[in-house]
Parts: structure tokens; C-alpha cells; sequence
């Protein structure tokens, strides 16, 4: 009698796990359509990149002459109406601006760094995406009588990092260097595109193995995640990356 009772509690447990199962592939299957939906604007929410990753630049709604998006990358990300990164013949780059307070004089050799592998990385992964015919990074590179759109950037916070916190708690963050950008693209005085992202250690190396890491190799590590975004999002929005 007793092995009996056990039998059939052990099916029923098994039928509600199949039960939970079930519902979760429905849940799954309907948030699907939603998560791809185009929001405002006509955008997909996902895109195919070139080189077969699926990225997603988020649901986009109406504000302030423009587009916001609810970008996973970014804190904050808006266009204006009717712009999308082409119909021009370059994309000025300028040098990366600074107003982050460092915290000693240890800071100022990796900070400047950043400054100029930010601007460096933006321009190689811009340029890769054939959105505009130029993307440079002097004003003397810029043809006269074209089309040109500036990109500026402002490190607004900044953090070196430290080895000997990462050792003891960097899978939590401790220690990893810090990087905040805010950006924008225009055309003459009219703002088309802002942006402000953070990284601070993104990548699994820098968790996993980040106490015996350089600072500046972890930095550059988020500098180039925070240009491929940026490139993304500038791919998708400009018909580079078809909807997925």
C-alpha cells in the first residue's frame, strides 16, 4: 500500500514539472513575436548582424522630436525624426573629450589611453560598416562640399581599476575599471543622434581571470564592446542589418 502511495506521487510530481514545462514553451513561443515587434518608427527590436550574431537594439517610441530607444547597451539612446545615419559623405569623428574627475595621478596615463582607443575603435568599426563613404578622424581628411556629420564624445566617469580588488571580489565587479561616455552625432548645430553608455568590465575574462589582467587590457576591452554597439545600432537603424 505504501509502495503504491509513493508511485503515485511520484507521477503526480512528474506531471506538474511536465505541466510547468509546458508552460513556460508557450510563454516562451508567445513573447517571441513581441520581443522582434517593430516599435515606433517601423524598427525591428532585433536585427542579423553581418557576421551572424542576432542583436537587439530595443522598442523605440516617440520624445522629444525623435526617437527614444530602450536600448539593452546604452542608458540612454535617441534619434531625430527621419535620421538614420546615411545620405552623407563622412562622419567626423572628433578627438574624445574629458570632463571625469580621476581619482590620482596614477589615472592620467590609462585615461588618456581611453581617450584615444575609444576614438580609434569607433572609427575602425564605423568605417568596417560602409555607412557613410568616410568616416575620419582629422578635419583636414574631410572633402569640401560634402555632406558631413560630427561625432563627439565626453568621458563623463572614469576608473582605472585595481588588480588586488578584482583578486579578492571581481566576479562582483570590485576592482574592474570604469568607463562612461556620452556622445552625440549632428549636423551643423542640429543634434541627430545621443547616446550615453557605462562598461565596467564586461567581459568574462575580466571577471573570471581579471586579477591577473592589466587595467588598460580590460579597459580596451570594454572600449571595443561599447564601439561594436555603437556600431550595431548605427547598422541597424541605417538598413545594414536585416530585421530578424
Amino acid at each position: 500500500m505504501q509502495e503504491n502511495r509513493l508511485t503515485k506521487m511520484i507521477a503526480i510530481a512528474a506531471l506538474g514539472t511536465l505541466g510547468v514545462f509546458l508552460a513556460g514553451c508557450a510563454s516562451t513561443s508567445e513573447k517571441a513575436p513581441e520581443a522582434s515587434a517593430a516599435g515606433a518608427g517601423g524598427l525591428a527590436t532585433r536585427y542579423k548582424a553581418d557576421d551572424g550574431r542576432t542583436i537587439e537594439i530595443g522598442r523605440s517610441s516617440p520624445a522629444n522630436g525623435g526617437l527614444t530607444f530602450k536600448e539593452p547597451h546604452m542608458d540612454k539612446c535617441w534619434i531625430a525624426d527621419g535620421f538614420n545615419f546615411t545620405g552623407y559623405d563622412a562622419l567626423y569623428i572628433a578627438p574624445t573629450l574629458s570632463t571625469a574627475k580621476l581619482h590620482n595621478n596614477e589615472e592620467q596615463q590609462p585615461h588618456d589611453l581611453a581617450k584615444q582607443n575609444l576614438q580609434l575603435e569607433l572609427q575602425r568599426l564605423v568605417s568596417q560598416r560602409g555607412i557613410c563613404p568616410s568616416v575620419v578622424m582629422s578635419e583636414s581628411e574631410i572633402k569640401p562640399g560634402g555632406r558631413v556629420l560630427r561625432m563627439e564624445n565626453t568621458i563623463v566617469e572614469y576608473a582605472k581599476g585595481g588588480g588586488a580588488a578584482r583578486y579578492f571580489a571581481g566576479l562582483y565587479g570590485a576592482g574592474q575599471p570604469v568607463l562612461r561616455v556620452q556622445g552625440k552625432i549632428t549636423e551643423g548645430d542640429k543634434a541627430l543622434f545621443q547616446y550615453e553608455a557605462r562598461r565596467s568590465g564586461v567581459s568574462a575574462g575580466a571577471r573570471m581571470t581579471g586579477a591577473f589582467m592589466k587595467d588598460t587590457d580590460i579597459q580596451s576591452e570594454d572600449i571595443r564592446s561599447m564601439a561594436l554597439d555603437l556600431a550595431d545600432f548605427m547598422s541597424a537603424v541605417s538598413g545594414k542589418f536585416q530585421p530578424k
